[in-house]
């Protein structure tokens, strides 16, 4: 494997891997960072107006864009999109960040990860053009996965935030239609300290005129006065749009653009945050008002995603079937959900132990709070980034203080390995903490995404 050398102005030739390509943006650029850290977007857009086509910037555009930003449930959202899209016969091409094992999971058409060869030829086309301006990380690789995805002739891109919104790399693009699903304090050293601060920094993906849909029920103030100061059509949960248990299945109502409203009954009951059901809902309705509601049962019984209240199954050494739970939790407002969802769903069903690793940029007492309730035994480790990770020791401590039993292990891998042999018939082994925690745990029980050698 040929890797680049480093240099911004280097224009590495002949390089077929994508592992190659993101090894030159780390010795060139530093550890990755979603939201732009010389808080100014006018490099990338200097550099999208020569790597884009016009007519993206064009109020005529081809393509509709939604993008996706909040604190947690931005994922689910682009997932539940992505599925009720591809079921509807509308060719989307998905931006999401971060990965749980493969960069690929970051572009996808479809529903499906494009693989290195339809990559590298784009992250080359940037690298050749970028020059003295170089670009961050974050900002690179969006701009490259943008430029394929637009090659892939998708109809609509679905563009998740990675921190914040005002700075976020997706916010160069005027979007059709902004979700913010929920805000709670997360990445407060970029965002501010108060959930009003935050707020105000995801409210800027919103655009005026344009459809602004908001999961929260009771919004920050911040966040309504931007939607009504630039104009926006605020579409808000509980207000203009509302999902409602009905036995074992769910209705919804929402608003419409010609100002009616529609309502959709005998809908399944997802795996994932009806928060973010919601949103997507309100959101493709608001754009495809007239879809069949067998389109909408389909696409929400489709929707799938990695490491968010995933159920999977594993042996033992003795042969004992033990069932994992994987999400990614890493701030309280996630914790708090996973917390009911593990309450409601496997409860009686023997100990719950936990493996747990995490970033040590996160408020690990604030995440812990909600699931002390949850776990008999928590098995703790550092995660794959040791410039970033929380030390096992560092965890354990927390833990101690509130009277919680702990093991420290030297990695995800070997915490894993441990709590399953621990762990007997009829437990619940719960892994969180990070995406990092997730995607080693799933390729060391072997599960995990596979690139397709060709494009479907």
């Amino acid at each position: 494997m040929k890797v680049p050398a480093a240099g911004p102005n280097f224009p590495p030739e002949n390089v077929t891997s994508l592992t190659a390509w993101l090894r030159w943006l780390e010795a060139t650029r530093g550890q990755e960072c979603t939201m732009n850290a010389k808080f100014d977007l006018s490099n990338l857009r200097r550099m999208a107006a020569v790597v884009l086509p016009a007519w993206l910037f064009s109020s005529r555009r081809p393509v509709r864009i939604i993008t996706v930003g909040g604190t947690n449930g931005k994922g689910s959202t682009v997932a539940f999109l992505g599925s009720l899209l591809k079921v509807a016969g509308i060719r989307a091409g998905s931006w999401t960040s971060p990965h749980l094992q493969l960069f690929n999971e970051r572009i996808c058409v479809s529903g499906e990860m494009l693989p290195d060869a339809v990559l590298c030829p784009a992250f080359s086309f940037v690298a050749q053009l970028e020059g003295q301006q170089e670009l961050s990380y974050f900002e690179f690789a969006f701009l490259a996965s943008l430029k394929v995805l637009l090659e892939q002739q998708v109809d609509v891109l679905l563009l998740e935030v990675g921190v914040g919104g005002r700075l976020d790399a997706a916010n160069i693009l005027d979007p059709d239609l902004s979700v913010v699903t929920t805000v709670a304090k997360d990445h407060q050293a970029l965002l501010g300290d108060s959930v009003e601060e935050i707020a105000r920094e995801k409210a800027h993906i919103f655009r005026q005129g344009k459809p602004a849909v908001c999961g929260m029920a009771y919004p920050p103030r911040s966040l309504v006065a931007y939607v009504e100061s630039i104009e926006a059509r605020g579409l808000y949960n509980e207000k203009e749009f509302r999902l409602e248990h009905q036995g074992d299945r769910l209705s919804f109502q929402c608003c419409l653009p010609g100002g009616e409203r529609r309502t959709l009954t005998d809908l399944p009951r997802p795996g994932l945050p009806l928060t973010s059901l919601g949103c997507a809902l309100q959101a493709f309705l608001w754009l495809w008002p007239q879809t069949e509601v067998s389109v909408i049962r389909k696409g929400i019984v489709g929707t799938r995603l990695a490491g968010r209240c995933q159920r999977m199954q594993a042996r033992n050494g003795r042969g004992e079937l033990i069932t994992i739970v994987l999400d990614v939790a890493h701030n309280h407002q996630a914790a708090s959900y996973l917390a009911d969802h593990i309450i409601s769903c496997y409860s009686g069903h023997g100990r719950r132990l936990a493996v747990v690793g995490m970033l040590k940029d996160k408020d690990a007492e604030a995440v812990f709070a909600p699931l002390l309730c949850c776990v008999n035994h928590w098995h703790l480790a550092p995660v794959n980034n040791p410039d970033r990770s929380c030390s096992a020791a560092g965890l354990a401590q927390i833990l101690q203080r509130q009277q919680q039993s702990t093991s420290c292990h030297n990695s995800v891998k070997e915490a894993l390995h441990i709590a399953m042999e621990e762990a007997e018939s009829g437990d619940t082994l719960l892994v969180t903490g990070s995406f990092l925690t997730v995607g080693e745990a799933l390729t060391t029980l072997g599960q995990g995404a596979q690139v397709p050698k060709a494009l479907v």
